[in-house]
């Protein structure tokens, strides 16, 4: 008979555990299929009823890192994208989005005051391609299991209606999820709405694996003080280290310093840019 593990998600809900989720997560990454599997064997006998799914997740990501410690980092992306709050820097997620955007082929703008028909309105990020130009809200979550409530699309929508004429449509961007009412009214008002997990499909965690866009927070020769510094200097994703000069990268960091975060930039990409 087989034994139904329940465990409880970082928002508090108790579901079955999934052993062919935890698989394809580290597959995603990727993980060797055999690798994943071997994981999945390690850790199967510390999975008991009531776990939580950080725990799960701390036990497969210590047993990647022992066999391949780039792949490890990419799998670790949601976490790296929530630490990107620790850089003392308000505005990093927006930067990340920004990225994000122009991999896709938007010609982007950050933090942009746009008068409306009332009042001056803050854009976190303005997206053009063609005939369509977003105004987006970002919101960054520092925990996970925060949910976006109804609330945020109907603000955003607001600034979008008093924006008329401005914008083609309204977008609202976060690293963590909506619940089902913001995505009702999000999908009524044909607002952009873009979460970890939504939509089904090319959602933020896809985009992230598609566009090979890892966010800095990645690297775990990078600490805060670290963090801070780069993206001061607008650093923010694994590409940029790669393309910033060593030079400079020396003088912020310092030589030692920057030719570790280098190499492992190096290893972490090194993966996407084989599969290309």
């Amino acid at each position: 008979m087989i034994k139904i593990v329940i465990v409880i998600k970082a928002n508090g809900d108790r579901v079955e555990f999934s052993e062919s989720r935890l698989l394809r997560s580290l597959i995603r990454a990727g993980a060797e299929k055999e690798t994943a599997k071997n994981i999945l064997l390690k850790i199967k006998p510390h999975i008991k009823d009531l776990i939580t799914t950080k725990i799960i997740y701390n036990l497969a990501f210590k047993e990647l890192r022992k066999v391949d410690s780039p792949t490890a980092s990419r799998y670790e992306s949601r976490w790296a994208i929530i630490r990107l709050g620790r850089g003392q820097q308000g505005f990093s997620f927006e930067q990340f989005i920004s990225r994000l955007f122009e991999r896709m082929g938007y010609k982007v703008k950050l933090n942009q005051l746009v008068q409306g028909k009332s009042i001056n309105h803050e854009v976190d990020v303005i997206a053009e391609k063609d005939d369509e130009r977003i105004m987006i809200e970002c919101k960054h979550k520092s925990k996970p299991g925060i949910w976006i409530n109804v609330q945020t699309p109907l603000y955003v929508y607001a600034r979008f209606l008093d924006l008329e004429g401005e914008f083609s449509r309204p977008g609202l961007i976060t690293n963590s999820r909506f619940s089902r009412q913001s995505e009702i009214y999000g999908e009524s008002v044909n607002m952009f709405l873009l979460g970890w997990n939504y939509p089904k499909q090319n959602n933020l965690r896809d985009l992230v694996d598609k566009h090979a866009l890892y966010p800095i927070t990645v690297l775990r020769s990078i600490d805060n003080g670290d963090l801070s510094k780069l993206l001061f200097r607008n650093i923010v994703v694994v590409a940029d280290i790669l393309e910033t000069p060593q030079n400079i990268l020396a003088r912020v960091l310092g030589k030692d310093k920057a030719l570790k975060i280098i190499e492992e930039a190096k290893k972490t990409a090194k993966y996407k840019i084989s599969k290309e």
